[in-house]
């Protein structure tokens, strides 16, 4: 093999590299649904945000020092709506090891201000071995809930916290 001929395949293996390392092995975007399950699987929540349109929301001053009321429509709605992201939990589905668990609405159908991401894997660069790394991301750089599971698998801890928090 000649010098020529090295040097050309250096550079062609260079670029290469360099053109594989601007590529991520996972990416996000914004969605309006989410399943997120437990590192080993055995619980999930499936999550529904629902986008309000801030121009239809009707804010009612009720006086000095009076928390003013806020509308968008018939349904009242939180006041922190007013300066969050205008997104509310649409839907809120509990199952841990195969079980459906209720969740009364009372517990989450208030909340206001939360964003969600889903995950994109490339599959060009990922491998079907980089769970632990998938869910790590999915965990620390998608936005939206976590959910795990204790030790004894008696305690699902789930957690979500607002993008400005």
């Amino acid at each position: 093999m000649t010098f020529k001929t090295l040097t050309t395949l250096l550079c062609i293996a260079s670029f290469t590299t360099l053109a594989r390392a601007d590529e991520s092995r996972f990416e996000k975007e914004k969605t309006d649904k989410r399943i997120v399950k437990s590192f080993d699987e055995s619980a999930s929540l499936t999550v529904k945000l629902e986008y309000l349109d801030r121009s239809k929301i009707l804010r009612i001053d009720k006086g000095k020092d009076k928390a003013p009321e806020v509308w968008l429509g018939k349904r009242r709605l939180p006041t922190d709506i007013l300066w969050l992201r205008p997104t509310m939990i649409n839907s809120f589905c509990l199952t841990i090891d195969g079980k459906k668990i209720h969740v009364p609405e009372r517990f989450w159908n208030d909340i206001t201000g939360l964003h969600l991401e889903k995950m994109i894997v490339n599959k060009k660069i990922s491998s079907d071995n980089d769970k632990i790394e998938l869910w790590r991301y999915s965990t620390q750089q998608c936005a939206g809930p976590v959910i795990t599971r204790s030790a004894n698998r008696g305690t699902v801890l789930i957690s979500w916290a607002r993008p400005e928090e």
